[in-house]
């Protein structure tokens, strides 16, 4: 079995690509005859400082082997020391010093695939906050993961904090999921906001899967995002909010 993969992210509409406050990351290793592909996604809070390098921190961990699931105090404090030093090394005005104490905020999603010659693989993914991870074979949605439905978006999500203070109970509500996977099938990451908009397209048409399957490139990705963001919904909303979008997809070949 082989992994193929392709990568898609948008900031909010009226951003620029600097504001953009996801993260992507992504890693190979190969041990005898498993390769081990990791793959994550992390959602920094806007309303916190330098979430940015935050939620890239909490990402490209995860891929690098330093997000341990049954620690993650441990985990999130060597990532939090990492956090501080970048931003020790910028010169910052005061009240932005004093805004770095309440700490970056993010949500993270990432995956393990182990990999053999044989027709399928075992997989390991954690989750913590509302970034999702889909798995899909032919076009259908057989199971998503951390959250049970549409509505669950609507809560506020728990976010891993860059400051340790505010961790205490993070151990609470690290979810794990377990599972394997068939030749031809794909997993979807994506941050809430288009993981809730793929929900709930989904329940009114399946065929929109079809639409993430045939995304051929960066063009494609863009006019989805911004035609969803016009489109009105039944209760009145837009079936995508604005926000910043990120999506990765893996293939199973």
């Amino acid at each position: 079995m082989q992994i193929e993969n392709t990568c898609f992210s948008l900031p909010k509409a009226g951003n620029r690509k600097d504001e953009y406050e996801d993260a992507i990351g992504s890693s190979i290793f190969v041990s005898k005859d498993t390769a081990y592909y990791r793959f994550a996604i992390a959602d920094g809070a806007s309303e916190s400082s330098f979430a940015d390098i935050w939620a890239d921190l909490l990402a490209s961990g995860y891929c690098n082997g330093k997000f341990e699931s049954k620690h993650i105090d441990k985990s999130v404090s060597k990532l939090s020391k990492a956090w501080k030093r970048k931003l020790n090394a910028k010169n910052l005005p005061w009240y932005a010093e004093e805004k770095l104490k309440s700490g970056a905020f993010s949500t993270l999603a990432g995956i393990t695939y182990r990999l053999t010659d044989a027709s399928t693989a075992g997989f390991d993914a954690v989750a913590i906050g509302d970034s999702c991870i889909f798995q899909v074979r032919g076009d259908k949605i057989i199971a998503f993961f951390p959250l049970s439905s549409v509505d669950d978006f609507h809560n506020r999500p728990v976010l891993i904090s860059s400051n340790t203070a505010n961790n205490t109970h993070l151990n609470m509500f690290v979810k794990k999921w377990t599972g394997t996977a068939q030749t031809g099938d794909t997993f979807l990451l994506m941050t809430d906001a288009l993981a809730c908009w793929i929900l709930t397209r989904y329940e009114e048409d399946p065929s929109v899967i079809k639409k993430i399957q045939g995304l051929a490139g960066e063009h494609d990705f863009i006019n989805l995002v911004q035609s969803e963001r016009k489109l009105i919904c039944r209760d009145g909303g837009f079936y995508l909010r604005n926000d910043d979008v990120t999506l990765i997809r893996v293939n199973l070949l």
